[in-house]
């Protein structure tokens, strides 16, 4: 089964772990085995739910849990398969004791996101009975770079794959031996390229599925709405369309201000403004309830 994608993504502080939050709750209480992710490093979920999390799923209703991703654990866990892979391809890296350069990887750029992708695709591999993922995204500059990640990846594994062909021509050198019947891989390197390119392809593909829905949360200032617009642009570059703009914070009987002219053609979704603390389970079901067009 393939579950359902919620992202929530926008300028920090427009209540994107908010709405995330109560968009799972509403989820699980429509019979659908809901999971609550949260990528952002500052982790609100646990102070909206008022519960430690962890990256354990943890059930807070019979249909709801809520995982907590450690990012420095999956750049530790990003940084030895890495390692390993190397030490694969280069069965001969011993005698010119390439392994001692190996600690200069934990300096590589674009870790962070890299691990978010690793823990993304553990979510996916993990979560096979689930119907419904929620997505509580970190502010806009990570979360574009993981969403741009599989796509400019592809672009560098297709170039260095070709380059590696083009490497084995000039040097003649026979990348495969028969064996009877049998034709045997002997490059090693070639065969990583090829599987690496047909993970992030799978990944790219997945955010271009009917099943995946980007949210797009903002309030009616200007700020906010600036970046919105930035964010809409960037992923526009990228081929990603936004499912939805999250209008948070809407006070009573405002309109969507500039927000509409900005974004025709999208489904905008109003949550009203609290009048109490969002905070602690009892608080977020009585929203709930109060706003049932949700």
């Amino acid at each position: 089964m393939t579950p359902e994608l919620h992202f929530f993504i926008g300028k920090g502080g427009v209540g994107k772990s908010t709405t995330s939050a109560l968009t799972a709750l509403k989820l699980a209480h429509t019979d659908r085995d809901t999971l609550l992710v949260s990528m952002d490093p500052a982790h609100n979920q646990r102070d909206i739910f008022q519960e430690p999390f962890s990256e354990k799923p943890k059930q807070v209703t019979p249909l709801l849990a809520i995982k907590e991703i450690d990012t420095d654990y999956w750049i530790k866990t990003y940084l030895k398969e890495t390692e390993s892979q190397l030490k694969k391809m280069y069965s001969y890296q011993s005698a010119f004791n390439i392994q001692k350069y190996y600690h200069v990887l934990k300096y590589s750029p674009g870790l962070e996101e890299y691990a978010m992708l690793l823990a993304f695709e553990n979510i996916l591999q993990t979560a096979t009975d689930i119907n419904t993922i929620v997505f509580d995204m970190p502010p806009t500059a990570l979360t574009l770079r993981f969403f741009s990640l599989p796509f400019i990846t592809l672009v560098w594994l297709k170039e260095l794959l070709l380059l590696r062909n083009t490497i084995y021509e000039k040097k003649e050198i026979v990348s495969k031996i028969k064996l009877g019947h049998k034709r045997i891989e002997q490059d090693k390197v070639k065969a990583r390229l090829e599987t690496l390119i047909q993970s992030h392809a799978r990944l790219r593909d997945l955010l271009f599925a009917e099943t995946t829905h980007i949210n797009l949360v903002l309030n009616n200032d200007p700020l906010s709405l600036a970046e919105a617009i930035r964010i809409q642009q960037k992923l526009r570059d990228i081929g990603i369309k936004i499912s939805a703009i999250i209008l948070n914070k809407v006070k009573k009987n405002n309109g969507t201000g500039d927000i509409g002219g900005n974004f025709n053609g999208y489904p905008i979704k109003r949550f009203p403004d609290s009048s109490r603390d969002l905070y602690g389970m009892d608080a977020l079901k009585a929203y709930i309830l109060e706003n049932r067009e949700l």
